[in-house]
């Protein structure tokens, strides 16, 4: 039987796409740079069948050849694009409705993200999220790495058991990440991947978090 969500004590959040509601910026972005560099552009359904980890691969699904040098070259053009809008993106509906509910059901909160630290903690600020979390945990550069490594020292860090944890993200990364943990995982379709490459990663999918509050 399905574990419910008011019976875990603490949940991993990932930012970007989960919380966040960016990845029409991501699209857009990514785009902006297809466009100077004479490539085809692509349309959001077809951004969300392609996304991955690591995002280099994404680059190479649309016809890039990069090597780590140009790639970080890339990474940089697309994070100034971004960095530059960023603040036109919203949170997820309910997604700060879902927050404070699990926290009066005793819950605690954590942040395990591929966005830059520095940028994740100004970010969270920016968005008045800071008081949720007793932890947050962003990459060491801006080039969108593996999580897994970070997932599991991040459990560790929060001394909690597995078996009380509750891993929320958007793409078939984070049940990697969530795996490498040893703890329960659930996906959102709202978010960076399509629906069709979430189900295949093995674990419960959601619409968007208004299917999760309704089980509150």
């Amino acid at each position: 039987m399905r574990k419910k969500l008011k019976d875990y004590r603490h949940a991993v959040w990932d930012w970007n796409g989960t919380l966040l509601d960016d990845t029409w910026l991501c699209c857009e972005s990514l785009n902006l740079l297809l466009h100077e560099d004479g490539h085809p552009l692509v349309d959001p359904v077809r951004y969300r069948q392609i996304f991955q980890f690591p995002v280099i691969k994404v680059y190479q699904a649309i016809g890039f050849t990069p090597d780590e040098t140009s790639f970080r070259a890339m990474s940089v053009r697309f994070m100034a694009a971004y960095e530059a809008r960023k603040h036109e993106c919203r949170l997820h509906p309910h997604a700060e409705s879902l927050l404070a509910a699990l926290t009066a059901l005793g819950l605690t909160h954590s942040v395990l993200s591929a966005y830059e630290r520095n940028l994740l903690t100004a970010t969270l600020a920016q968005y008045t999220l800071t008081r949720h979390f007793i932890k947050t945990c962003g990459g060491s550069d801006i080039h969108a790495g593996s999580k897994e490594e970070r997932a599991r020292r991040h459990l560790s860090d929060l001394a909690v058991r597995p078996a009380d944890v509750i891993y929320i993200g958007d793409t078939a990364h984070d049940a990697e990440a969530a795996e490498a943990m040893g703890v329960d995982c659930v996906l959102v379709a709202h978010g960076h991947q399509h629906r069709d490459r979430l189900t295949e990663a093995g674990v419960r999918v959601v619409e968007g978090f208004a299917e999760l509050t309704a089980e509150l």
